[in-house]
């Protein structure tokens, strides 16, 4: 086993201890260095979370042992990314995570997370350590983030640092976790250290994920596909009577059925929703798009008259425009794996380790809050633009007075 492939493991059993705890408590502790702590140390630390916790917000509060292995900036990673994580579970707007080594001092990695990405508040994304060149213990180092956590979910001013003295204890009379080196005539006061490289490499890098994932908190407004497809002729065209197929038989009366039941949700569709090509509710123009692609379709299959047949048009699951090879995949969403169409860039994405951007919409009529669609109850959600089931059929399911016929006697 290769060293890369040993840490990577450990990383992943790590994660897997948090994340089991965190799904009963927000309060994890590391067995491995449970036995070390201090019960003054794990008194300050439970009743930090559970002041937190009174405050109303949402939080997951980590005590890990020492993270040396590797760098900074790896670990920076490691946390942002469960982070989020464990904000999208909560389904809160925002989420308040924070992991503290528990060994002789914390280095420590706080995140206010919101749909844009995990922020590192201010007074927290520095090297918070002490002029003796020490990070803050734990017992001090819990409550004082989590305070700043706070403060930056409310939009208040964040508490001030606290000062404590790194001497050892033998050497004076006082104990710094008793009185926290106040009475000292010069105490060891945190210096922000922000000039590291390795701060700095960790700041950008959660500045491009904010940037990447801006899409979360807004509504989609390109590619508008009403001008750029020519959505109104499109729709106009639809409405012309479907041609019976040049090659009649079992077949192609079939998919001249569907046609008709194409056309008819097409109908409903624009007729439920008049404003569908200006409305700030992108799903109806997708909408619109996959059912003239597919009127587009049959008329082309109908008018065949020999060669091998076309396949039934494929639509992207994150966002119906694309259309480069869409294939299945596995896609795990709240919990839940499901299999549907996927276009080659969101797999490229995925496999990268990126949130594909998605189709974003009113989370109902008239808000303004973002959702992807497929987190509504309606005909989109439920049809996966055809992952699930044929985009007509729940069309004509949901917006249609009643279904359409059945299709041409014969």
């Amino acid at each position: 086993m290769t060293e890369t492939t040993s840490y990577a493991r450990a990383q992943q059993q790590l994660r897997d201890r948090i994340r089991g705890t965190w799904a009963q408590q927000p309060l994890y502790i590391d067995e491995i260095i449970r036995s070390g702590l201090t019960e003054n140390q794990i008194t300050a630390i439970r009743q930090a979370s559970q002041e937190t916790e009174d405050t109303g917000l949402t939080h997951f509060l980590a005590i890990i042992p020492g993270l040396r292995v590797r760098g900074y900036g790896d670990w920076a990673k490691f946390t942002s990314e469960f982070a989020f994580d464990m904000h999208e579970a909560s389904g809160q707007k925002q989420t308040l995570v924070l992991f503290s080594e528990g060994e002789t001092s914390a280095r420590s990695f706080a995140y206010l997370v919101t749909d844009n990405g995990p922020v590192v508040p201010t007074g927290a994304p520095e090297l918070m350590k002490s002029s003796s060149d020490d990070f803050i213990p734990v017992e001090l180092a819990v409550p004082y983030y989590l305070q700043v956590l706070v403060a930056a979910a409310k939009g208040t001013e964040p508490p001030q640092a606290p000062d404590f003295d790194t001497r050892d204890v033998g050497d004076r009379n006082e104990d710094y976790i008793e009185r926290f080196g106040l009475d000292n005539s010069d105490p060891d006061t945190l210096v922000f250290g922000a000039t590291t490289v390795a701060a700095l490499g960790a700041a950008l890098w959660l500045l491009r994920r904010r940037n990447r994932y801006s899409w979360r908190t807004e509504l989609t407004t390109k590619p508008e596909l009403v001008a750029s497809r020519n959505l109104k002729k499109a729709v106009a065209e639809a409405a012309a009577p479907i041609p019976e197929p040049v090659r009649p038989d079992d077949e192609t009366w079939a998919l001249y059925d569907r046609g008709r039941r194409i056309q008819d949700a097409l109908a409903a569709l624009t007729a439920a929703h008049p404003d569908w090509a200006e409305s700030a509710d992108f799903a109806h123009r997708n909408g619109v798009f996959v059912l003239v692609t597919l009127d587009r379709w049959v008329r082309r299959q109908l008018r065949r008259r020999s060669g091998r047949a076309e396949d039934e048009p494929r639509f992207c699951f994150l966002f119906p425009h694309h259309r480069k090879v869409v294939e299945d995949h596995v896609l795990k969403q709240s919990g839940r794996s499901l299999t549907v169409g996927l276009c080659a860039d969101c797999r490229e994405q995925l496999a990268a380790g990126h949130d594909p951007e998605r189709l974003m919409v009113p989370k109902r009529p008239g808000s303004t809050r973002a959702v992807p669609y497929f987190h509504r109850d309606d005909a989109y959600a439920l049809s996966g633009f055809g992952s699930f089931q044929p985009l007509d059929e729940a069309v004509l399911d949901e917006m249609s007075p009643q279904r359409s016929a059945a299709g041409r006697k014969r």
